[in-house]
């Protein structure tokens, strides 16, 4: 069975193996959780990738969000429509989108068993607004003008210029609560407020959760536990999911698609988002450094050639400004700025001083093939405008690492939005980004947009202005768009509850399975 989601809705279901949909459609679709008495037993999960020392705050990637997703809570979250919901803040008030007041469910707890109170709040806020903390909701929580926690239930978030895009990050699962005193300290973040607390980490291998009988929310979780099951070769991942080792998994690789959805007991929960960029050395050092020869990387690119060999044709070629065609600041022209023109970025080279071309490194990871693969056809591509590539393939948690080091001088990335705002944008445009954006790049052009683009209130206003911005980054190419690409989980049918938010939101997904069960 193949569920799409798209755009907020589900826009597709299609049934094979003999199945009847009539039944499964309406659970497919209802997103109401279990009985809460634990009748699910223990769901056995194949992630993606070993997360050795998670730190909540911090963009980690897909894996360290799906442990988080079940490990904390913030004070808002997302359903499994890409709305935002309550968390472990029954309710706000917004005033202008400055002024945001949260009063707290009566008798949270962490797993720890101490109490979770606004001073937590102010703690967690405060540490997200800290350059230090390299804190993936940074370029929000900078904005924070002052926590006030006038009792234990209520904390009042002023912030010095209005933020449209405020709650909307909030909801990521990084903007989660932490207890105060855990927060800065060189121990995983493992303590929540989350729907299950953590049980055990085996290296390479395992992580260990079970349900949290204190969860704020009545009837949840389901599961006894959840065994994550560290399995980061792709064939391996799919392979378990259809011998029956695992229960469920992220991410089905693309050439499995059509194996698991013919499977008569399983589901592809198939979504469309996330997508395939380039990034930069912009170091003086570097010969990226130059816009031109940036652009020139821009117009020697088959994009058709990424989804083709990269993405196993599940996916579209990027050629503009990454924004889903459902936002409301989607902008056709930006969307195919860019066509692959090898005279051109050859004229491009040598305007900028490289007409027999050059050498450098080019950084991705051999731990998922669609990121070697993207690496792969770059190479050949950018061979023929004279740019010899060497490449260095580590595993994903090494690849992080030189990236946030800069160490590279081009590179591949995978990444989604925060949010379906342009806000987003600043997690691959400026420092805050960390890994996600390129090395070196500051731009304050680009910061100066990417605020007032968060102040203005007018709508109208501000689609003005991330017009502007999407003219500027085009023009600069810090970033270049490969190709979007398609996202699924793959899990039994027996499974319900369990929904792959769409659009840039997939990797939030593990927001719901606190209310998923086993039928």
């Amino acid at each position: 069975m193949r569920t799409l989601t798209s755009s907020g809705a589900r826009r597709a279901l299609r049934l094979a193996g003999g199945l009847t949909a009539a039944a499964l459609v309406l659970t497919a679709c209802s997103g109401e959780g279990g009985s809460g008495d634990g009748t699910s037993g223990t769901l056995r999960f194949g992630l993606d990738s070993d997360v050795p020392n998670l730190v909540t705050p911090q963009n980690q990637g897909s894996a360290s969000m799906m442990l988080n997703s079940v490990l904390h809570r913030g004070l808002v979250a997302y359903d499994e429509d890409g709305e935002i919901v309550p968390a472990l803040a029954e309710s706000w008030d917004d005033e202008d989108s400055q002024v945001y007041t949260f009063t707290l469910r009566d008798g949270l707890t962490f797993h720890d068993g101490t109490e979770l109170t606004s001073e937590d709040v102010k703690a967690t806020l405060e540490h997200l607004r800290d350059p230090e903390a390299v804190a993936k909701l940074f370029p929000v929580a900078e904005g924070i003008e002052s926590v006030e926690t006038p009792d234990e239930l209520t904390a009042v978030v002023r912030l010095a210029q209005p933020d449209a895009a405020f709650l909307p990050y909030l909801a990521d699962v990084s903007g989660a609560i932490l207890p105060s005193e855990s927060i800065g300290q060189d121990e995983p973040t493992y303590v929540g407020a989350g729907p299950f607390s953590y049980v055990s980490y085996e290296q390479g291998t395992s992580f260990t959760v079970e349900r949290f009988d204190d969860y704020y929310e009545d009837g949840e979780p389901d599961f006894d536990s959840i065994e994550f099951q560290i399995l980061p070769d792709q064939s391996a991942r799919d392979n378990a999911l259809l011998s029956g080792s695992v229960d469920m998994i992220s991410f089905v690789g693309w050439s499995s698609y059509e194996q698991v959805e013919n499977a008569a007991n399983l589901v592809l929960d198939e979504t469309e988002g996330p997508f395939m960029y380039l990034q930069f050395n912009t170091t003086p050092d570097s010969p990226f450094s130059d816009p031109r020869v940036r652009q020139a990387v821009a117009y020697a690119v088959d994009r058709q050639s990424v989804v083709d060999s990269a993405l196993g044709g599940e996916g579209a070629p990027l050629w503009g400004m990454p924004m889903p065609e459902s936002s409301e600041f989607y902008n056709e022209e930006q969307a195919d700025y860019y066509e692959q023109d090898l005279d051109t970025a050859r004229q491009l080279l040598a305007d900028a001083g490289y007409p027999d071309g050059f050498s450098a490194r080019m950084l991705s990871s051999s731990q998922y093939d669609f990121h070697q693969n993207t690496a792969l056809s770059v190479q050949g591509d950018l061979e023929k405008i004279g740019i010899e590539l060497e490449m260095n393939l580590p595993d994903w948690p090494t690849r992080l690492q030189l990236g946030a080091d800069g160490d590279y001088d081009i590179a591949v990335y995978g990444t989604v939005g925060v949010t379906n705002d342009p806000a987003w944008l600043d997690q691959m445009l400026t420092p805050a980004g960390s890994q996600n954006a390129p090395f070196g790049y500051d731009d304050p052009t680009v910061g100066d947009l990417l605020d007032r683009g968060r102040e203005a209130t007018d709508e109208s206003e501000r689609k003005a202005i991330y017009d502007e911005l999407g003219a500027y980054v085009l023009e600069n190419a810090p970033v270049i768009g490969l190709a979007w690409r398609s996202q699924a989980y793959g899990y039994v049918d027996t499974i319900e509850g369990f929904s792959n938010i769409p659009g840039f939101l997939t990797f939030d997904s593990g927001y719901t399975l606190a209310s998923a069960v086993r039928r």
